[in-house]
């Protein structure tokens, strides 16, 4: 399995903002979970495993668990600590490891410092981890919140892992997949099958999954999901349909299947974002 059918998403431990420190208190570290470091000015060395490099304004390093993280200062840094786990959709252990693995290989394979293009969309993302820091609030709606911001962060590094693609932007558009979204966007809410899909387009589900992550920067079942949930939202928010009818509404099974979802997904449950937003 690689990364491109990955179906992991990080799961929030902790963050803190560190403003131009002076010194990392070990030069070495290595951490039970993922971290990721997010620089938004000063510079600093690294080396993770065999690759090594420097990071400053813009860059996100990203140490897998039980990895070795070699730092040294070198114009003091002011960066965003986050540690963070990965859930998977996938309930086997050994399917989850897998995907965990294909996730430090492609990383490796960027020195751990995936490109992100769209650094303003970074910018607000971390601007709002240092709004939010100490702004009252809810605990488990802060909590939301601050996940929701990691997991754009994370998308935007898994643009690059998931293809090897270093570079700022996605692939050129296309035109296949672009017709896969369209069928996705007409038929997602009803009885959705991507081997129909695939037959449809003429590949191979194989083939289907690689060049709709080249080109989408997801996999066709995370867009799927994307779209559902995006309506659910919706529909929680705008209509007072109970959790079942909105299920059906959006091609979940159930309402159970769907909360179960959202839930994993969004991390927070459709009751309490209903509540939250208003209605």
């Amino acid at each position: 399995m690689t990364i491109q059918s990955s179906g992991l998403f990080p799961n929030l431990l902790h963050h803190f903002f560190w403003n131009h420190k002076e010194k990392f208190l070990y030069g070495v570290d290595t951490y039970e979970h993922w971290v990721l470091f997010a620089v938004e000015g000063g510079t600093f060395r690294y080396r993770i495993g065999d690759s090594e490099g420097i990071a400053q304004m813009g860059d996100v390093i990203v140490c897998p668990p039980s990895t070795p993280f070699h730092r040294d200062v070198v114009n003091p840094p002011s960066f965003h600590f986050i540690g963070f786990s990965f859930d998977a959709l996938s309930e086997d252990p050994a399917v989850s490891e897998e995907e965990e693995l294909a996730v430090n290989h492609r990383l490796a394979s960027s020195a751990y410092k995936p490109a992100i293009g769209h650094r303003e969309r970074l910018a607000d993302n971390l601007r709002f981890f240092k709004q939010q820091a100490h702004a009252p609030a809810e605990m488990d709606r802060k909590f939301y919140w601050h996940n929701h911001a990691l997991n754009d962060i994370w998308l935007f590094c898994l643009q690059t892992i998931a293809t090897g693609d270093h570079q700022v932007e996605l692939q050129p558009s296309d035109p296949l997949i672009e017709q896969a979204k369209l069928y996705i966007q007409r038929n997602g809410f009803g009885d959705m099958s991507m081997l129909r899909l695939a037959d449809e387009l003429g590949i191979s589900p194989v083939q289907l999954t690689r060049r709709f992550t080249r080109s989408a920067g997801m996999t066709p079942s995370r867009y799927l999901n994307h779209i559902r949930l995006e309506h659910a939202k919706s529909l929680l928010v705008d209509t007072q349909l109970n959790l079942e009818q909105i299920a059906l509404a959006c091609g979940f099974n159930n309402g159970f299947y769907l909360s179960r979802v959202f839930t994993k997904l969004l991390k927070i449950s459709p009751s309490a974002y209903r509540k939250a937003n208003g209605v």
